[in-house]
């Protein structure tokens, strides 16, 4: 029976009817906004809730999604949803799901739908209790960075991706983590699998740990292909050895893939990989410890079988910077370092602990927020021996994740748990209680870790804030890296660098002074995994009020607006100002960069989101551009190997671009002038001169965004002193004292009308970034 209703899913979503509408029960957490993004692929109509939103809700709603804070019934019900997705984590008495039971709108949880949508893709799965996300997303990257035709969905943030789901295309791989916690593992028939191990875990569900194993058992039998799994898990030894077509990988001198030579130095690591006698690979990794090393041959095992060549293997995997919360840097230099972990089983602490321990550090603490009152009492003397690789140890209480309380399973016990093993532990009451702890303990030399799944990260994000204050030593030792002729500045107010004159400041604001500073700040950056921010002009950019975390690197040094014209081609830096580039193409004699008169910002903004007016777009006349990578390699690519959509170039998604040549076509100036005159008129008729960012929102198919605006009659609306333009429907004035969150709260409302009253999802065009 579940077998046939999985294949009537799997038909559904092969194609999906028209209008459809699939609504998310617990829009915002990481499985289930994944599919969201993957529902939004295939076409559905996307709505949903969440008792708050975050940045995973938002993302969603970038894309044109309904997600609503509380789980409203009355919402669902306006929704008409074809089908109610759902999480285990949601009690049977939610009032939304109740509402889609009366309604008799069909339940499905997520993995349910998930294992339905795999079906009809080349479906990869990874699963295991421990590192499956790091695993996933590894394997999805580099499989991304090889074939464009690739498809992922990772449960969790990867800091290097928009978005942590996308569905294949073509005959792509579709890579997806598969989840045991709720014995949905056994939803999934992949063609091909890796299994990372097992564990005692999941005691919720699972009786024991030979429930956890017949539950593997039963997916590897479900794998049509394939299945990979990790020779130094002893239980997977016995489990699959003698399975027929199972391969093993791992340290283990009889895995199959075998790793060696493996070393971890600072923040990095690297390994070899052997097949029988045959070396097929070193690998290089911008990630440090035995199970990231343990990971990453997982992944090349799977690509070295599937055919794919070794060494673009290792160059795309070099690159690959992990995961969110997985052993994340959130601030550091050579003094004191903050990472922030998921980890809250005793094998995954014991194993970060150890990695840790591997950074020459002076002292490792660590702070634990145990998760769920079932895991901490079954696992509870596993707990007091995992903190033995720390100095010491913070235990707040129990993070429910929904459990009921159990008497006497507390993190007071826990920490004298820890205690009686030697490791010097005490028992935080509070979040905040913990935050001044360990401010007040915190000294040069230190690494501290922060584990756990549950709100523990606030508190990792506010010490590494706090311990921030303190970066002019961090700023001074990006200065000493760059030339005299640089600038660097801490706390940088972001409102006085971009046209809308709104936002925070930045952590770190620098103004490189040529290619070669800029590629030392950007080895800086990865060096020490702070977020990286490219600015122009400041166009198009809408920066909140809590401002920007890390490095915001601006491009308005005059190196990076050189001009050149030679014959019909122009070569100019992404500083040029699109207005220069229209008028030299003019003085020179030159059509077809007219459009370029009106649009604000410079060549390198225009090139990342293929800017576009009076029906052209800058691709339209790119012959070829240059730009550097993360690492500071420079790479010059011809525009006919360059994917570029409506307002969007992947490639420069992760690279930034330093010049470009552009063509035009040869034409008297007279006639190139009069054209700008007319495009020039229309503009200054139609659009407002007063501070914004350019057009807010994409153009829908139905009708360009300012005439449905003007249609729904918001000109004029306003919250606080930010205003829909009078003159034109896309611009969102700033009235002198506007606040990011004033632009936000009338973007967001301007999209709720336009769905309401015209069933239109309206996407932002703008950037919007910072905390």
């Amino acid at each position: 029976m579940k077998q046939r209703v999985q294949e009537e899913l799997s038909d559904w979503l092969a194609e999906p009817p028209a209008g459809a509408t699939v609504y998310l029960l617990g829009a915002g957490g990481c499985g289930v906004s994944t599919l969201g993004h993957l529902m939004l692929d295939l076409g559905l109509t996307v709505s949903g809730s969440d008792l708050k939103a975050n940045a995973a809700v938002r993302q969603l709603q970038t894309r044109g999604a309904d997600i609503r804070e509380g789980h409203s019934p009355e919402h669902l019900a306006a929704s008409r949803p074809s089908l109610v997705i759902y999480t285990s984590a949601i009690r049977r008495d939610n009032p939304a799901l109740r509402r889609a039971e009366q309604l008799g709108v069909p339940l499905l949880r997520r993995a349910v739908v998930l294992a339905a949508l795999l079906r009809n893709h080349r479906g990869v799965c990874v699963a295991g209790m421990h590192g499956k996300t790091s695993t996933t997303a590894l394997l999805a990257y580099v499989l991304r960075e090889l074939d464009a035709e690739t498809g992922y969905a990772v449960g969790g943030e990867v800091p290097q991706w928009e978005r942590a789901a996308q569905l294949p295309t073509g005959n792509g791989f579709f890579t997806v983590e598969a989840d045991e916690s709720d014995g949905t593992l056994c939803e999934f028939h992949p063609e091909q699998a890796i299994v990372l191990n097992v564990d005692e875990e999941h005691v919720d569900y699972f009786s024991n740990l030979e429930e956890v194993c017949a539950e593997f058992a039963v997916f590897a039998d479900q794998t049509l292909g394939t299945v990979f799994y990790c020779a130094d898990d002893p239980r997977l030894v016995e489990l699959f050895a003698r399975r027929p077509g199972a391969i093993s990988y791992g340290v283990n001198p009889a895995a199959q893939y075998r790793v060696e030579s493996l070393l971890s130095v600072g923040a990095d690591s690297s390994f070899e990989l052997w097949y029988g006698a045959d070396r097929i690979g070193g690998f290089q990794l911008a990630l440090f410890g035995a199970q990231h090393i343990s990971n990453a041959a997982a992944a090349a095992a799977f690509l070295h079988h599937n055919g794919f060549e070794m060494e673009a293997v290792a160059a795309a995997m070099a690159s690959f910077r992990g995961v969110g919360r997985r052993q994340q840097l959130l601030f550091g230099h050579r003094d004191i370092r903050v990472f922030d972990d998921y980890g809250h089983h005793p094998r995954e602490i014991e194993a970060t602990l150890s990695a840790l321990r591997g950074l020459r550090t002076e002292r490792v603490l660590a702070a634990f927020q145990p998760h769920r009152y079932t895991r901490t009492q079954h696992l509870l003397e596993d707990f007091a021996t995992c903190f033995t690789g720390a100095d010491q140890v913070w235990v707040t209480d129990v993070y429910s994740a929904g459990e009921q309380e159990i008497p006497e399973v507390n993190g007071a016990r826990l920490a004298s748990a820890v205690a009686k093993q030697g490791t010097l532990a005490a028992f935080s009451p509070t979040l905040s209680r913990l935050r001044e702890q360990v401010c007040m303990v915190a000294q040069p030399g230190d690494v501290i870790v922060f584990f756990g799944a549950g709100d523990i990260t606030q508190v990792a994000q506010q010490v590494a804030i706090d311990l921030a204050a303190d970066s002019e030593s961090a700023a001074k030792a990006l200065s000493a890296l760059l030339s005299p002729d640089s600038l660097v500045n801490t706390n940088e107010p972001m409102a006085k660098h971009t046209t809308l004159r709104v936002g925070g400041s930045a952590d770190f604001f620098v103004e490189a002074a040529s290619e070669a500073d800029l590629a030392k700040v950007l080895k800086f950056c990865v060096a020490r995994e702070l977020p990286l921010l490219v600015l122009g002009r400041g166009s198009n950019l809408l920066v909140r009020d809590g401002g920007i975390r890390g490095v915001v690197v601006s491009l308005a040094h005059e190196a990076f607006a050189r001009f050149e014209m030679r014959e019909d081609r122009i070569f100019a830096g992404a500083c040029v100002r699109l207005k220069t580039l229209a008028n030299e193409a003019r003085k020179a004699g030159l059509a077809g960069l007219e459009f370029l008169e009106g649009i604000p910002g410079s060549l390198g903004g225009a090139l990342c989101m293929n800017a576009g007016a009076m029906g052209s777009m800058i691709f339209d006349v790119v012959e070829s551009i240059r730009f550097i990578d993360r690492m500071g390699g420079i790479h010059t690519r011809p525009a006919s190997e360059i994917e570029s959509v409506y307002r969007s170039c992947p490639l420069l998604k992760g690279n930034i671009a330093l010049s470009a040549v552009l063509r035009g076509e040869p034409s008297s100036d007279k006639e190139v002038a009069e054209r700008m005159r007319e495009f020039s008129e229309k503009r200054i008729a139609s659009q407002p001169g007063a501070r914004s960012a350019g057009c807010i929102f994409k153009n829908p198919e139905i009708c360009p965004a300012g005439r449905l605006v003007d249609e729904l009659g918001l000109k004029g609306e306003r919250v606080g002193d930010a205003m829909v333009s009078e003159a034109h429907g896309n611009f969102i004035i700033n009235g002198g004292n506007a606040t990011a969150t004033d632009m936000l709260e009338l973007i967001e409302m301007i999209q709720e009308r336009a769905w309401a009253e015209r069933g239109v999802r309206l996407q932002t065009e703008v950037q919007i970034v910072g905390e």
